[in-house]
């Protein structure tokens, strides 16, 4: 098939899960407290082709503000989901669901810009993921 649906994890492997940052990227606190994520453009066949019709800027810089760069720092491979939600859930006052919703929209789109990994434990992924490889997709441990 050629847009074969991906097998997602559920709730409770998302919440056990420790994200982790792309070894990749460059980025820096600066003194405001924000992080400055810079990524830099690929290389292939394909973007060294448009890049010669379109404008595209070798490298662009992502500002992540003050929670932003909280969070970030969680995101050391060690943090549990869960725990990242109860430490926001507290440092800012929210109910617990109010973090866990706005987390998780976060935590989402940063895997989505491939700023962010989420490392799970094998025994915590479907059985069709648990039988394959560690990939981009899916880091068994």
């Amino acid at each position: 098939m050629l847009f074969k649906k991906q097998p997602q994890i559920g709730r409770e492997a998302m919440f056990k899960s420790k994200p982790v940052h792309n070894d990749q990227l460059e980025w820096e606190k600066n003194d405001d407290g924000e992080v400055v994520v810079t990524l830099t453009r690929g290389d292939s066949w394909k973007v060294r082709t448009l890049s010669k019709i379109f404008w595209i800027p070798e490298k662009k810089s992502l500002l992540l503000d003050e929670i932003g760069a909280e969070v970030w720092d969680m995101c050391d491979g060690r943090t549990t989901v869960e725990a990242m939600i109860k430490r926001l859930s507290k440092s800012h006052q929210l109910n617990l669901k109010e973090a866990e919703i706005s987390l998780l929209a976060y935590l989402k789109k940063l895997g989505q810009k491939g700023l962010l990994g989420f490392a799970v434990a094998k025994k915590d992924l479907p059985g069709s993921l648990r039988r394959k490889k560690a990939s981009g997709k899916a880091w068994g441990q």
